[in-house]
């Protein structure tokens, strides 16, 4: 038998593009729909759907430049990828997360029981190792927002079932505002 020796060569972006000019890797990178979003809208652009024989499975590119907090959730996990190869100066991006069930706290809200203590608002970072890559949990109430104002809306990726759906979260009487930030 021949054996053949392999010398490991450094993984860089030229790598990268030399393996996608060759058709065998994708690297993540926002699309360029997702970098054009305007303020109070969301893209959600699809980068790849499994074949469903092979189960089913997509990567999204989404561009938020959503300020208003509208909770929803999935009856399925996601997970949120949180990288920025491009070095873009993007504007902040937020992750509202209920801590309680979407039932619960629409009964919160309701009875007028809901309170900051229910959600937790919390300012994502891009290229943390410890931080970049979670899983939201099926049901989970949550969405994504930036600030208002000017600046490149932030682009994030979601791996999650092909036909996730997505159901709102109603919590009558209630409108959420993200506090400034202490420095």
């Amino acid at each position: 038998m021949k054996s053949i020796d392999l010398k490991p060569a450094v993984f860089t972006p030229a790598v990268i593009r030399r393996l996608e000019n060759l058709g065998l890797v994708r690297a993540f990178r926002p699309t360029p729909r997702s970098l054009r979003v305007r303020a109070g809208s969301c893209v959600v652009d699809k980068v790849y759907s499994t074949a469903a024989r092979f189960g089913t499975h997509k990567l999204i590119c989404v561009g938020k430049n959503e300020t208003r907090i509208g909770l929803t959730a999935h009856p399925d996990n996601e997970d949120l990828i949180l990288i920025n190869p491009g070095g873009y100066k993007f504007k902040p991006l937020y992750l509202i997360l209920g801590l309680d069930s979407p039932k619960n706290l629409a009964r919160k809200a309701r009875l007028g029981l809901l309170g900051g203590r229910d959600l937790l608002a919390l300012r994502l970072r891009y290229d943390d190792p410890k931080t970049c890559a979670f899983t939201i949990l099926r049901n989970t109430p949550h969405c994504e927002v930036t600030l208002p104002g000017p600046g490149k809306a932030p682009v994030f990726f979601v791996t999650e079932p092909s036909d996730l759906k997505m159901a709102a979260v109603i919590l009558p009487g209630c409108r959420f505002r993200i506090r400034a930030e202490v420095r």
